[in-house]
């Protein structure tokens, strides 16, 4: 089997409310789809969602793979993608999202060609379902409540919520939210790294007294000793998130017990391999590993769903499923039930473009 064209398309996909974090404000899901055509006409789909605060943006992806990436490997076999990504490497550094979106689409082709579900290239099934996190962006902690309220309702049982960096009204957020939905429902929490380490110290007292039982990302990535301070003092779990992009990062942080958990993803690790690595560091070391993904095409939920069907360190709570926060996908076959997704039946990553 060859490759014998490499498509980009932009795809632009409103969210049905805005999502507001500490550091920005998203209308739009802007990202990258790329398809692979193989020479017996086989089609492979990956996505990337891009946005300035990741490193990439639209330009920079699309250059990546039209200009550097595609001439290396059209005419070339996708099942031989480990050395292809090698060479791609050697030539090009970071990129880690373009490079996971052509990735994607290379072994949904391979996949596809082979008759089966991803999850068998990825190393067999181990899980057939992950419970979906739920998260809510910024608002007024009323507006927060009565939406976590509806959310539990339809049968979801763990809710990540944004924090703005304002520790009072932070608290007052997971307050309301926590006496809306109940003592049982698992409530994460991630400031995007919006807090210098004492006020988040101070704050992750709070959130103890609240039943919150993660705490990601409280500092900027670059401060990791301001990282394990707040690990040190807090009287919850404290997770990495935006400090940690590849396996060096991990075993950095787990060699030094500067965390509690990591909270990785393919688009962010630059594809399914380095997800591998990052969750048997996390298995080894005893700590927990989030695999999550951003709000854009369900393209990309379900290559992490099938990831995650298939590592026993991935936890089985995983921050999938956004793709229901935005209108206009052109594939379909996703759907979350419950409170449960569950991995979509038939070839490649299962999910199929809209006719």
């Amino acid at each position: 089997m060859k490759i014998e064209e490499i498509e980009i398309t932009s795809l632009e996909l409103p969210y049905k409310k805005a999502l507001i974090t500490a550091t920005n404000r998203f209308v739009a899901a802007r990202g990258l789809l790329v398809k692979v055509v193989s020479d017996g006409g086989l089609e492979g789909y990956g996505y990337a969602d891009l946005f300035s605060r990741s490193g990439e943006t639209l330009e920079s992806a699309r250059y990546a793979i039209e200009g550097v990436i595609k001439p290396m490997i059209t005419g070339r076999d996708p099942q031989e993608w480990v050395r292809l990504r090698k060479e791609i490497d050697h030539l090009i550094t970071g990129n880690l999202r373009a490079k996971a979106a052509v990735e994607t689409a290379f072994y949904d082709a391979v996949a596809k060609s082979i008759h089966a579900p991803l999850y068998i290239l990825l190393g067999g099934l181990f899980r057939n379902e992950i419970k979906v996190v739920k998260m809510l962006g910024l608002d007024e902690p009323e507006a927060m409540a009565e939406e976590a309220k509806l959310l539990v309702r339809e049968g979801i049982t763990a809710l990540k919520l944004k924090m703005s960096g304002k520790m009072n009204l932070d608290l007052s957020r997971v307050s309301q939210v926590r006496d809306a939905v109940g003592s049982g429902v698992f409530i994460k929490v991630d400031a995007n790294e919006a807090y210098d380490a004492k006020t988040a110290i101070s704050l992750a007292k709070g959130l103890a007294d609240l039943g919150v039982e993660v705490f990601e990302q409280p500092v900027p990535r670059s401060q990791v000793q301001a990282l394990w301070e707040v690990k040190r003092h807090s009287p919850i779990k404290i997770e990495a998130d935006q400090s940690v992009r590849t396996a060096v990062d991990a075993y950095y942080l787990i060699q030094n017990r500067v965390v509690d958990a990591i909270n990785t993803s393919i688009q962010k690790a630059g594809g399914f391999n380095e997800v591998r690595r990052i969750a048997e560091l996390c298995e080894l070391a005893g700590i927990r590993c989030a695999l999550s993904n951003t709000p854009g095409s369900m393209v990309g939920d379900a290559a992490a769903l099938h990831l995650a069907a298939s590592i026993p360190g991935i936890s089985p709570l995983c921050e999938l499923g956004e793709f229901e926060t935005v209108s206009g996908d052109p594939f379909v076959g996703l759907e979350i039930n419950k409170g449960i997704l569950q991995l979509p039946e038939g070839e490649g990553i299962g999910v199929k473009r809209k006719s």
